[in-house]
């Protein structure tokens, strides 16, 4: 996997930014794994940092790799500082890391020798919850070791400001501005020959996942920083992630483009910077592109906490033909006359009645970009004509958590949603519509509504709203008038928890006795899916795949039944099932995974793969 490595000696402070400290650093490193599709697909929207050549960029040498905490390396980076820059006495390393999974991880910064297995000149590691910082007294035949383990979440739960400080005499290890402890050591045993600066990762326990995911930025400065410092540093990396930024100094896409809602006749585009500007979105059926749509700053979303940072456009192209390839590219200016574009990208709009399409289903992508990117790039491979995804785009992106969207959700998939648009319902991870609202253009109210695709509609519910769904409430009686007045060969459901699940915790302790296999005020609504004729119903919630039997008035039906996919297996923390198979079950996997269903007349194929594209699941359905 390519990396984006950004190293950045001299930039130049921003005035919102101005609590970036400069003095002393030597390097100054954003690590961003290369997320983009392959071939002739590859695209990277706007302008990103360049990423630095090793210092040895023709030929170099391997050293010994450190193991950490008895786990070898997956990934290093070395030769990205000279070995004549490095500090011989006062310096200080800092890390700005997230850890939004769930398994054991771990990084380490060091300086060690290049050709022999010694110890470290200095490290600072990450390992779990272990945090670690040693060094080589001069006049000592061993390290010196301060170490914590982290007891608190974390800055907005997972955030964490790791420094490492030697003044010359003594070392002191910081978390998110708090000392967390120091040491007396003399002086360092100075020696940089032979030497080299390297990082490395530690990620076995968590497949696709690299180094970027877990470190986001890394200093190292040939001069101690006081902690008054230290607290402003902090501070200043926290800005960036309330505002969703992902580089401090750098004219830049935030989220997107991306693809919203195709008709036959049109698309929605959106996409966020990082600052103001005002666009134009050149599209047509062949290069060069001749026609455009224009948009003005005045029409920005500026909504909620920190609001200079949140700038969402979108725009619709209209006035399109069916069935039909368009390329387009947005192009965007700032106030300061700095351009920057998208892009040449592709999108199609939606078939018409009587032609063949298909569709991906994923669910649950909240905190691994590593897994939705793998995914991504499974779902281009097959050219679906439109996404579903059924809820937790993100972990817990509501209004406070912004960078839950742009450090994580389209972080991973732009890739594939700049290319094939994207129709979601909201799950309990952006259960308060605030960020779900306005990173969607979908029809009114957007918390639920339908569309046509081809010769089926899809009716997408808010199930975060479970009392809607009881008879006579809101989203009941809107899906029986929308089911009702269908003419739809095909008919769809998608919402976000499970009407039928054998799920080992959610819905009653199955270790301990019965549950109630799946959500009761769900299943308040299912009646209305058996009465008018839903052929399959997409939920995820759940971070497995399940596929029911056909199921009517809670039992078994191959004649009349609704097939229920639980689809929750792209980023979300793996769950497990009940230790007994569940009356309704056809198929169970605990993996991460995707879906595929493609429509032709009234045939349907039903399909799902592993990240490794295994198939693991198949179903046909004829009418």
């Amino acid at each position: 996997m390519k990396y984006r490595l950004v190293l950045l000696f001299a930039l130049q402070t921003s005035l919102v930014f101005s609590q970036d400290i400069k003095t002393g650093l030597l390097g100054d490193w954003w690590l961003w794994p290369e997320y983009s599709l392959p071939a002739r697909a590859n695209n990277t929207p706007g302008n990103q940092p360049k990423a630095p050549a090793s210092v040895f960029a023709d030929v170099d040498s391997r050293s010994i790799p450190l193991v950490l905490k008895g786990e070898e390396l997956t990934q290093r980076l070395t030769g990205i500082l000279p070995q004549n820059q490095l500090p011989t006495a006062a310096f200080t390393v800092e890390c700005w890391l997230v850890n939004h999974v769930n398994q054991p991880v771990g990084m380490l910064a060091a300086v060690k020798p290049k050709y022999t297995g010694a110890e470290p000149q200095w490290l600072l590691g990450l390992y779990e919850r272990e945090i670690i910082f040693s060094l080589k007294p001069e006049k000592e035949p061993f390290a010196a070791v301060v170490s914590h383990e982290i007891k608190a979440r974390g800055w907005k739960n997972y955030w964490g400001h790791l420094v490492g400080v030697y003044d010359g005499s003594s070392m002191k290890l910081y978390l998110n501005g708090e000392l967390l402890g120091e040491q007396k050591v003399g002086a360092m045993a100075a020696s940089t020959q032979d030497k080299e600066l390297e990082l490395a990762a530690y990620m076995h326990n968590e497949p696709y996942m690299q180094l970027g995911n877990l470190l986001k930025n890394f200093r190292l400065y040939n001069r101690a920083l006081t902690v008054t410092e230290i607290k402003q540093r902090n501070s200043y990396l926290q800005k960036l992630v309330e505002e969703g930024k992902l580089w401090p100094d750098t004219f830049h896409f935030n989220a997107g483009p991306y693809l919203n809602y195709a008709t036959t006749t049109s698309i929605n585009v959106l996409w966020e910077t990082d600052r103001p500007t005002r666009a134009v979105v050149e599209y047509g059926e062949s290069l060069p592109l001749k026609q455009k749509k224009e948009l003005p700053v005045a029409s920005l979303k500026k909504d909620g906490p920190g609001a200079e940072g949140k700038y969402i456009q979108e725009l619709t192209i209209d006035n399109l033909k069916p069935g039909t390839t368009y390329f387009y590219n947005v192009r965007v200016v700032a106030e300061d006359g700095q351009e920057m574009e998208s892009g040449v990208l592709t999108f199609a709009t939606a078939v018409e009645p009587d032609a063949p399409f298909a569709f991906g289903i994923i669910g649950d992508t909240e905190a691994r970009p590593h897994v939705n990117d793998r995914v991504a790039k499974m779902l281009w491979d097959e050219r679906s004509n439109f996404l579903m995804i059924v809820g937790d785009l993100t972990d817990g992106g509501q209004e406070h958590y912004k960078f839950e969207w742009n450090y994580e959700y389209f972080a991973a998939m732009t890739q594939l949603t700049s290319r094939v648009p994207v129709f979601p319902v909201a799950g309990n991870g952006e259960s308060d519509l605030y960020w779900y609202n306005q990173y969607h253009a979908l029809p009114e109210p957007e918390g639920f509504y339908s569309f046509t695709y081809g010769n089926a509609e899809f009716f997408m519910l808010n199930s975060n709203k479970r009392d809607e769904f009881a008879p006579g409430k809101k989203q009941y009686v809107w899906l029986e008038e929308k089911l009702k007045a269908s003419t739809a060969k095909w008919k769809f459901v998608a919402h976000h928890h499970a009407p039928y699940s054998a799920d080992e915790d959610d819905y009653g302790n199955s270790w301990e006795g019965p549950t109630d296999l799946g959500d009761k005020k769900v299943r308040e609504i299912v009646p209305l899916y058996e009465k008018y004729g839903v052929d399959m119903v997409f939920f995820g919630h759940l971070h497995t795949y399940q596929r029911t039997m056909p199921i009517e008035a809670n039992k078994v039906s191959e004649q009349n039944g609704v097939v229920y996919i639980q689809a929750g297996g792209a980023g979300g923390n793996l769950e497990d099932f009940a230790p007994t198979r569940a009356w309704f079950s056809a198929k169970t996997y605990r993996g991460h995974h995707y879906c595929i269903v493609g429509v032709n007349g009234g045939s349907l194929s039903f399909k799902m793969y592993d990240t490794e594209g295994r198939l693991k699941d198949f179903l046909e359905l004829r009418k």
